[in-house]
């Protein structure tokens, strides 16, 4: 490895801690009421967490995605934290299963999640390693994003190809 090379991979060593957050513990309730908290996830793998809405379409554009790396990835666990109103709870629960989407969905009804990662803009995406340091946060779809995703899941996973 040449010097610059070397400087260069030190420098994004040293931006990905000084920028790495501890992400917040926290406890949900999946659309099936199963209560999950993040600690037991973490055991397991990382976390994708994906906010999302049934109103918002680039957040309906993404969620195929998200399923799709779900599919993929089984050593991470895949969250979609819908910030519809409880009273929106069919349709969330429409959307998922119509669509066979192969993720963990939950209803923020009272918020707390979006308190938690500071949501005020939709969709977020947020990749939480095993450590629990959030290493990726994204706010946003466009076509062509899902790359760039897919990417930071092999990284925090360690797959090579």
């Amino acid at each position: 490895m040449n010097k610059r090379t070397f400087l260069v991979s030190l420098l994004v060593t040293v931006v990905a801690i000084v920028f790495a957050s501890q992400a917040p513990s926290f406890t949900f309730e999946t659309i099936q009421g199963e209560t999950i908290r993040s600690d037991a996830l973490l055991e397991k793998g990382p976390i994708f967490l994906n906010f999302w809405s049934t109103s918002c379409v680039p957040c309906k554009n993404k969620l195929p995605h998200v399923s799709s790396f779900a599919e993929k990835y089984p050593d991470m666990s895949f969250l979609a934290i819908s910030t519809d109103s409880p009273r929106h709870r069919d349709a969330v629960v429409r959307l998922v299963r119509s669509n066979r989407y192969n993720f963990t969905t939950s209803i923020d009804a009272n918020r707390s999640l979006q308190r938690m990662f500071n949501v005020s803009t939709i969709p977020r995406s947020v990749i939480i390693d095993q450590e629990g340091q959030i290493v990726y946060d994204s706010t946003g779809y466009i076509a062509g994003d899902e790359e760039k995703i897919e990417a930071e899941i092999k990284a925090v996973l360690g797959v090579t190809q």
